[in-house]
């Protein structure tokens, strides 16, 4: 399903829905040599994680986030992560389960992913 709303721009409903808990959208097969941005933020809160923790988690994202060819700007602080990323669609996707197997609260996060874009971006 699709809406197409003004100035020509197109709503696919089941790529807008939250992911927080759920698998996360399946990679259209006319995307799966393009690029992807992912766009996330999950905070950790009661407590924050403390400054061995906050350094285990710096390490941790930098592992994953090597491990699939992941690229872009994060912000890993005590009290979680705000990131921009870019990659292949499913690394993309890799990288978001990796961080879910590493720490639960990783099911809560609303991952925002968009698929189909220029890997010259």
């Amino acid at each position: 399903k699709t809406m197409t709303v003004e100035h020509d721009e197109t709503i696919i409903p089941d790529n807008a829905r939250a992911v927080c808990g759920r698998e996360l959208p399946p990679v259209n097969p006319k995307h799966l040599n393009d690029g992807s941005i992912l766009l996330f933020y999950q905070y950790v809160e009661d407590p924050i994680w403390t400054k061995a923790q906050h350094k285990a988690a710096l390490k941790k994202v930098i592992e994953i986030g090597t491990k699939y060819n992941i690229t872009g700007r994060g912000r890993v602080a005590r009290e979680g992560l705000n990131c921009t990323l870019t990659g292949n669609p499913n690394d993309i996707r890799s990288f978001c389960y990796g961080l879910r197997e590493w720490q639960e609260i990783f099911n809560e996060t609303d991952f925002k992913i968009t698929d189909g874009v220029s890997r010259d971006k």
